[in-house]
């Protein structure tokens, strides 16, 4: 892998970027009633390219898996009237009829007037390559004279990005490394600038307090299951 600067970065190759992930960009024009997708996000749906075909909302949600279908209806009911920003779990089917979990991150598109245009954002398809040693993530080094506990910090930075990715997201520790990883390269920002940038701005992330209160629950309560799995292999 190539470091952003010209010099080579080391990294395990077990835990390389998986190949098939897949991203994709997306563009909602309120105004029209418009989409726009990117060649990426057309292949990741089936076609051929942002061409061959003409996305709209009743598009979207043909291609949406039917038990996720009436949730995303709603979503894009809510970009439609409002251009929300949003992120999203769910399944897609291609053209082929294949299932692809994706998660979608949005955001508020706009105008240079300031009012809001619209919404645009990406879609990343979940790896299911597994999870290598672990998936603990191997920091590049950068450049070989940094010393060991640079290379600690920067490697406990990307951690605690990628355990926030896995708890909001849902993703396992190798597809939170991926998504970092990706973005990394489409932004071209070196991995452990882009994951300082996101610790940085974890203050600014609105925790809705149902998922405080869950969250709640599981600290109150580990030690439960922790006293349960010690009794059960006595």
């Amino acid at each position: 892998m190539q470091g952003h600067d010209g010099v080579a970065d080391p990294v395990d190759p077990r835990l390389a970027v998986d190949q098939t992930f897949q991203f994709g960009r997306f563009w909602y024009y309120r105004d029209d009633d418009r989409w726009e997708w990117s060649d990426q996000l057309a292949r990741l749906h089936g076609y051929e390219s942002a061409e061959s075909v003409v996305p709209t909302s009743d598009l979207l949600l043909r291609h949406k898996h039917p038990d996720d279908k009436d949730r995303v209806a709603d979503l894009i009911d809510r970009v439609r009237r409002a251009g929300e920003p949003f992120s999203s779990q769910h399944r897609i089917i291609d053209t082929r009829g294949a299932v692809i979990p994706v998660i979608v991150i949005a955001d508020v598109l706009q105008h240079p007037d300031g009012r809001r245009q619209g919404t645009f954002g990406f879609y990343v398809a979940a790896s299911h390559s597994g999870t290598a040693a672990g998936g603990s993530a191997v920091v590049p080094s950068g450049r070989a004279h940094m010393d060991i506990d640079e290379m600690v910090r920067r490697r406990s930075t990307i951690e605690r990005v990628k355990g926030a990715l896995m708890l909001v997201y849902r993703l396992d520790a190798q597809q939170a490394f991926d998504l970092l990883v990706w973005r990394s390269q489409e932004s071209n920002t070196k991995l452990y600038s882009l994951a300082a940038a996101i610790e940085s701005r974890f203050v600014d992330v609105d925790m809705p307090s149902r998922a405080r209160t869950s969250l709640d629950r599981v600290v109150l309560s580990a030690h439960e299951h922790v006293r349960r799995d010690r009794s059960e292999h006595a």
